[in-house]
């Protein structure tokens, strides 16, 4: 997909730098279409998802439109050169600080999260770690593997490492982003942080080891987490995430445990996938004092119940919009018929704004406003709830790619939010 300006013969802009607009305002997107673009068209849409305006369109175009609620007006061009299909986006933001989620929370959320909290803590931890250095480097810094036990006798997976320094030392927990499935985090998520003066924790969203060989998790893919985010989701008891987001508090409860810990800072990070989860654990945690996340999945999943885009991984539907495929998989693998209310209740339990409502430590959310996978629309639904200090780092141009953006200085904001909950932390070596 091509982002604005990626190639000078293809281009479309907004009629200003600043993507942001008050409603009501006309936002102007010009089209230029290199040579030998045929069958081009643009369509206007609320975020990706109610067309408001389609038409075909010459090389040479300047569309307007709006919105009247704050909201993202997604701007699509469509076209075929020598056969083959070709598409650009851009965006404007439309008062999106006022964007209000569409999701509302039971009225049981605290009561329900609370007992699968108590169900984890009545689960011993029974810790494992194993040496598993692999250099000098790693070795220094007490590379290891940790397997903690979870819920419903399903482990916590995770690698982690800790600074070669004297202690004590502050705590960061970085969570994994979808990827395709099942997959290994990579070693140097836990070392990195371990190298700035933090202990450093990595883990696997699922119940799955790290350092397999690959076969091992594409057998993984093809069968017992084949389209893992629709297990169970007729039933809040039954779904696939409630043993994952135990699984972060777990790995909290590790981590806060450490001696070596210093009782100040447990920041959590990660990106889509991981980004929701961040939202999820920080929400969910009160022991964690700050968060930074890029491009949060999990946010409004019952959006396009309401007109509005849904984030990842879109699975509930509804009989006006098929939207996704939770929709086949109900009608199909399970049988149940139309199953928008039932999956709709439970998807409320599990929303990451719903979380993201109960978050009071600072915060630092990273999104792009052309991102497709997941729309900025669910993102600032989720910001918008917050009640601490908050940061938003829009990446106008870019998609869900929009950590890219130099502005997002991750590693950064996470020292920062330690050295003022009053924990040491060292700079990399530049």
């Amino acid at each position: 997909m091509s982002s604005p300006n990626q190639i000078s013969d293809d281009q479309i802009t907004r009629d200003r730098e600043d993507p942001t607009y008050q409603t009501g305002e006309d936002a102007v997107f010009s089209i230029q279409l290199g040579p030998d673009a045929e069958r081009a068209h643009v369509c206007l849409s609320n975020d990706g998802y109610r067309v408001l305006l389609q038409q075909p369109i010459d090389a040479h175009a300047r569309i307007a439109g709006s919105l009247e609620t704050p909201g993202i007006l997604r701007c699509r061009v469509n076209w075929l050169r020598d056969g083959e299909p070709h598409s650009m986006i851009s965006a404007a933001a439309f008062d999106p600080y006022q964007i209000e989620p569409t999701t509302t929370e039971p009225d049981d959320f605290d009561a329900f999260w609370q007992q699968q909290k108590q169900a984890l803590a009545s689960v011993p931890m029974d810790v494992t770690f194993t040496a598993d250095a692999s250099d000098a480097t790693e070795e220094a810094l007490g590379f290891g593997k940790v397997s903690l036990a979870n819920i419903e006798d399903t482990r916590v997976y995770g690698y982690f490492a800790r600074p070669s320094t004297e202690g004590p030392f502050p705590a960061v927990l970085t969570l994994q982003n979808h990827g395709g499935g099942a997959w290994s985090v990579p070693r140097e998520w836990a070392t990195n942080f371990a190298e700035q003066g933090f202990l450093s924790m990595a883990i696997n969203t699922h119940d799955v080891d790290n350092g397999l060989e690959q076969r091992r998790y594409d057998d993984l893919n093809r069968g017992a987490l084949d389209s893992y985010t629709l297990h169970g989701f007729l039933d809040r008891e039954d779904y696939y995430f409630k043993a994952v987001y135990t699984r972060l508090v777990r790995a909290i409860d590790y981590l806060t445990n450490l001696s070596e810990w210093d009782g100040k800072t447990l920041i959590l990070t990660g990106r889509s996938q991981g980004g929701g989860l961040t939202l999820v654990g920080s929400g969910l945690d009160d022991r964690v004092t700050g968060m930074v996340c890029a491009v949060p999945a999990m946010c409004e999943h019952g959006g396009h119940k309401f007109g509005r885009p849904a984030g990842w991984p879109r699975f509930v539907p509804n009989d006006e919009h098929n939207y996704g495929k939770g929709w086949e998989y109900a009608e199909t693998g399970n049988g149940h018929g139309p199953v928008s209310r039932p999956v709709w209740e439970v998807s409320r339990y599990y929303d990451a704004v719903n979380f993201a409502r109960r978050i009071s430590c600072p915060a630092v959310i990273n999104l792009g406003l052309i991102d497709t996978c997941v729309p900025p629309t669910t993102v600032f639904s989720a910001f918008q709830v917050i009640k601490g200090a908050k940061t938003a780092v829009v990446s106008p141009d870019l998609g869900h790619d929009a950590d890219r953006n130099p502005a997002y200085r991750r590693d950064e904001f996470i020292r920062t939010m330690a050295s003022e909950t009053g924990s040491v932390v060292t700079a990399p070596d530049s």
